[in-house]
């Protein structure tokens, strides 16, 4: 397995150097193609003035002899091609013989040299005022006759590509190195961290800030993932903590209770029976809400879907909960919005569950001679219905974590009595029913619980019910 680092700069390399050889092999083929097209033209310049040299000296003699034209033999030997003057009758005047150039050649370039297999003669004729004078052949051993200085030309042309290439394939590593290390370093920080968190150190953060969006994304993604592991970490030992603490308080008093009547150090009262009778009430009503949680956690909780007019369901609450207002001294007022309906799709245990907890949660953090209330509005599309009380109240920083099982906001909380897991019960029920729950708190002077459902239109589209199994029925059916 390669590292991020090498694998980049294999790559960048790989890329450059394909770049590199296709842009090479477009040059050097352009070049080529440029080059002999250069012969070409040179090649039939030099054929024109053959031609006019032997038209000049058939014009300056009045005939051919033999030495018209001799003074090209020299050239012609010295660039690798052969001359031959013909008479208009294509009588050979005199020619060189081209095996004398094969000869030379290999002594010259035994590995190189050309064949008379290779050998091509063209014929051109020698024309005066439209009049045939002769007829001068051109052989030669190539199609394009190249010089020694056309090719030492070419040859240097082609080595400065070469060394230009190489060139640029070292400073392109260079900079790939350069690259795939300035991407590859944070990422492996990062990679560092996330090892880091996934081996229990939770407290490991990359605070080294990167340049670029997606690997600054990722760096800010895992260290919010840390956040939230060390701070479920801290509600585990926290859950487990008072866990224990909470069950093991019933049991304890249980225990104690139960040892003293059996020792006979107790009389075994009504009263005290009483007293241990709401004790195990407590721990079963504290077993009932933890199986609530574990049905939430397993998608496995039912509910029963149907159009509820959230209004009465409220009104229903508001007089069930007067008596133990009034017992505790708490004014509980009920302000419903006058106009329109309240028409909602949920389960109606599930509503009922959502306010007697939140009722009940009012009710233990507000102190004597302090108030409740209970609003209901709505807008066009949603209803609200907002619980607030007169109570202690909630520090800003705890907010967050409220509805969090078995978190509590600070040790002073912890002598009112209750499992620590009401608002977490409250929370999934909301989202059951596709709702919304939202908390804002002042310490010392009350919090507001704000609820959101989408208010039921009557043959208007349907909404989602988060929950596995649901049913939907009439109100009346319930």
């Amino acid at each position: 397995m390669r590292s991020i680092k090498y694998k980049l700069t294999v790559a960048i390399s790989i890329s450059a150097l394909l770049s590199l050889l296709i842009a090479y092999i477009v040059i050097n083929l352009t070049l080529n193609a440029r080059f002999n097209d250069y012969l070409q033209v040179n090649q039939t310049k030099r054929d024109e003035r053959i031609i006019a040299t032997f038209r000049d000296a058939y014009l300056r003699d009045k005939r051919w002899t033999n030495v018209s034209g001799k003074s090209l033999e020299r050239e012609a030997e010295s660039a690798n091609f052969t001359l031959s003057l013909l008479n208009w009758d294509k009588s050979v005047l005199w020619a060189m013989d081209p095996l004398k150039l094969v000869e030379k050649e290999k002594e010259i370039n035994p590995d190189g040299a050309f064949t008379m297999e290779q050998y091509v003669p063209y014929e051109y004729p020698i024309k005066s005022e439209n009049q045939i004078l002769g007829y001068v052949v051109i052989g030669q051993f190539s199609p394009l006759v190249i010089s020694t200085e056309d090719k030492n030309f070419l040859n240097s042309i082609t080595m400065s590509i070469l060394i230009s290439a190489f060139l640029a394939v070292f400073i392109i590593v260079l900079i790939a190195l350069f690259v795939a290390r300035q991407l590859s370093d944070p990422i492996e920080r990062i990679s560092h961290t996330a090892y880091s968190l996934s081996m229990g150190e939770l407290t490991a953060r990359e605070l080294q800030e990167g340049d670029v969006v997606e690997i600054e994304t990722l760096r800010n993604s895992i260290n919010s993932l840390g956040e939230k592991l060390d701070r479920q970490d801290m509600l585990r030992k926290r859950l487990i903590t008072d866990v224990s603490h909470e069950l093991r308080n019933p049991l304890n008093v249980l225990q104690t209770n139960l040892e003293a009547i059996i020792d006979g150090i107790l009389p075994a009262t009504p009263e005290r029976l009483q007293a241990l009778n709401s004790e195990v009430v407590r721990f079963g009503k504290l077993l009932d809400n933890l199986n609530i949680l574990k049905q939430f956690e397993a998608e496995s909780m039912v509910s029963k879907i149907a159009v509820l007019d959230i209004r009465q369901i409220l009104q229903d609450i508001y007089h069930n909960f007067q008596g133990i207002t009034k017992e505790k001294s708490i004014k509980l007022k009920f302000i419903p919005q006058r106009s329109g309906e309240f028409l909602i799709l949920a389960d109606k245990h599930s509503i009922y569950q959502i306010i007697n907890n939140l009722l009940h949660n009012a009710i233990k953090f507000t102190p004597r001679n302090g108030m409740i209330t209970i609003k209901l509005s709505r807008d066009d599309k949603f209803c609200y219905i907002r619980i607030k009380d007169t109570g202690i109240g909630i520090p800003k920083e705890d907010l967050p974590n409220v509805f969090e099982r078995f978190y509590r906001v600070d040790k002073s909380r912890e002598l009112v009595e209750g499992s620590g897991i009401g608002l977490t019960i409250v929370k999934n029920f909301v989202k059951l029913n596709g709702g919304t729950i939202d908390v804002t708190s002042t310490v010392g002077k009350g919090s507001t619980f704000t609820i959101k459902f989408r208010l039921y239109e009557v043959g208007g589209p349907s909404m989602e019910i988060t929950g596995r199994s649901s049913e939907l029925m009439d109100e009346e059916n319930i």
